[in-house]
């Protein structure tokens, strides 16, 4: 897939996509049919699909020391939307000169000048321009202008007593530990992925070795124990186990982080790229009163995840 990150300078092959605009942090059921909808109107019209994405994301440009909230890591985003079709991945520079531009300057500079595309596939919730003061409305009558296609999506759900797909919706369950039905709005187990880390090893002497990596500015779920699988860069194949949530509050601990102990698994995989995909909550955190207690629970825990695999 070909990433660009900037609207300005864009060679001509780069230009004339029909382009799914958004946010997409999450990539979840409803990001899914603004895709799906953006690539069928792309494959009529013989044109190029792409994605088009601010970045930085516009909450973390406002206030860089917002409290950690992403759903997905730029990494796994990518190889998402390669899966769905994507040839084109445009990171919008989300900085102070984009803040300053009204909706109609957004559509002129960004989209037709920048970006030359040929139709926009958004959300009804989309908002642009500065101060939000943009939203389908405006864009479909900024774009007819130029001759852009403009389609709206209205919001999916399961139904209307559980409220709509979205991002939000996603964080509040994961901060509930229901990654049971953060998996179901995502339409796939929620990932959390990145560099095996060296921790204090205490896992090895407990006889559960761990690979530890770190959210980063990714939303923390409920603090505790997880059935949960994992795979490493270049395999295919998922290992089965349990992680571990939390700042570790038996021994003191300080850093929030994220421990998987894998199952029937014996390897040096320090500095590799580790994706780590929740499936089931099992308990809540716990300060035990000692190691032996924390040992003891451990092994509980890696039967109760066992369990759930049936394993």
């Amino acid at each position: 897939m070909n990433v660009i990150d900037d609207y300005t300078g864009l060679a001509e092959a780069d230009k004339g996509a029909v382009i799914a605009l958004g946010n997409f942090d999450g990539l979840h059921r409803g990001h899914k049919v603004v895709i799906e909808t953006a690539f069928a109107i792309a494959k009529e019209a013989k044109a190029t699909l792409g994605v088009a994405l601010f970045r930085p994301h516009p909450s973390q440009f406002f206030d860089p020391n917002v409290t950690p909230f992403r759903l997905m890591s730029a990494r796994v985003r990518a190889r998402l939307l390669k899966e769905m079709g994507a040839k084109t991945l445009y990171e919008i520079p989300f900085d102070k000169t984009l803040t300053q531009m009204d909706d109609e300057e957004f559509v002129e500079i960004v989209l037709h000048k920048g970006l030359g595309v040929t139709h926009v596939v958004v959300g009804e919730d989309f908002r642009y321009g500065k101060k939000r003061c943009g939203d389908c409305e405006t864009l479909a009558k900024h774009c007819a202008a130029r001759g852009i296609g403009v389609t709206t999506v209205p919001e999916i759900s399961l139904h209307k007593s559980y409220g709509k797909y979205g991002s939000t919706e996603i964080r509040e369950a994961l901060r509930e530990g229901d990654v049971f039905f953060a998996a179901h709005m995502l339409s796939r187990p929620w990932i959390v992925d990145g560099e095996v880390v060296h921790g204090d090893h205490l896992g090895r002497t407990l006889g559960f070795p761990t690979a530890n990596l770190y959210f980063n500015d990714r939303i923390r779920p409920k603090a505790g124990i997880y059935a949960a699988q994992c795979r490493l860069d270049g395999e295919d194949h998922w290992h089965h186990g349990v992680a571990y949530v939390g700042s570790r509050p038996t021994v003191d601990g300080k850093d929030h982080r994220l421990e998987m102990h894998i199952f029937d698994f014996d390897a040096d995989i320090y500095g590799r790229i580790i994706e780590v995909a929740f499936r089931s909550f099992i308990r809540g955190d716990v300060k035990f009163d000692g190691l032996d207690a924390l040992t003891t629970q451990m092994k509980k825990d890696a039967d109760g995840a066992r369990a759930i695999f049936g394993l």
